[in-house]
């Protein structure tokens, strides 16, 4: 299998990661760097970022949405899409990102 492709388009998610603190921008990249070199199985059960399923949540096209923390304040939501990790949003308020 091949290792997890991050999308980082999304003008959502730019705005969302401009608005961060440098320490938090930091605290991103280096969870998006630990992401990218596993497989998909290993990112599922990497306990440090529980990964979660937003079952009440999808998109448009009916894409599953999933949340995950990259820092003690944050998580960032994302879809899965083949090889592909499309960020959508980062929210710091833990609740709103199952909102």
């Amino acid at each position: 299998m091949a290792k997890i492709k991050i999308d980082m388009n999304s003008p959502e998610f730019q705005r969302d990661f401009f608005a961060l603190e440098k320490i938090e921008q930091l605290a991103l990249i280096r969870t998006l760097k630990k992401v990218s070199q596993p497989e998909w199985t290993v990112l599922y059960i990497d306990s440090g970022l529980k990964w979660e399923a937003i079952l009440s949540r999808q998109t448009k096209s009916g894409d599953r949405i999933y949340s995950f923390r990259f820092s003690q304040k944050y998580r960032a939501l994302a879809i899965r899409q083949g090889d592909y990790l499309r960020l959508l949003t980062l929210h710091a308020n833990h609740d709103s990102a199952y909102k």
